[in-house]
């Protein structure tokens, strides 16, 4: 079973390059997925989707481009970041053992980002806040 890396990135005119720069490093088609919109998508519908993905509340006006490309050596790896941060990813996900199939759906993609999303909550480390229950002391001069 391979690993994915996903990449958001501004714009779907960048499709083209960045599929020749994943071709130029040794990447067949059949080893990444573009996510293209066939049709316009309601500004509104955008910026939800994004919201939903990474939590902020950033209005969504271009067609933000998806794209998802199985990698198996650490080599292919660092190969497919370079190639990300050359062509200004917004966001990267990398997803263990995950089947190159599953990927071909973009639901699958939503419910993996929420599914590490939600596991990140739960790790996160729990907070102590430490109270003085005396108020103010003496030292404390005006």
């Amino acid at each position: 079973m391979a690993s994915i890396i996903t990449g958001l990135f501004p714009s779907q005119d960048q499709s083209r390059k960045i599929s020749e720069d994943l071709e130029h490093a040794g990447f067949k088609d059949s080893d990444f997925i573009i996510y293209l919109h066939e049709h316009k998508i309601p500004k509104e519908v955008k910026t939800s989707i994004w919201n939903y993905f990474f939590g902020d509340h950033t209005a969504v006006e271009e067609e933000h481009l998806v794209i998802s490309v199985k990698v198996k050596t650490p080599e292919q790896i660092e190969s497919v970041s370079k190639i990300w941060s050359e062509n200004g990813v917004i966001q990267q996900n990398y997803y263990e053992n995950v089947k190159f199939a599953a990927a071909k759906s973009l639901d699958c993609l939503k419910r993996l980002v929420a599914l590490r999303a939600r596991a990140q909550i739960y790790q996160s480390p729990e907070i102590k806040i430490h109270e003085n229950p005396e108020g103010m002391s003496s030292e404390v001069t005006f």
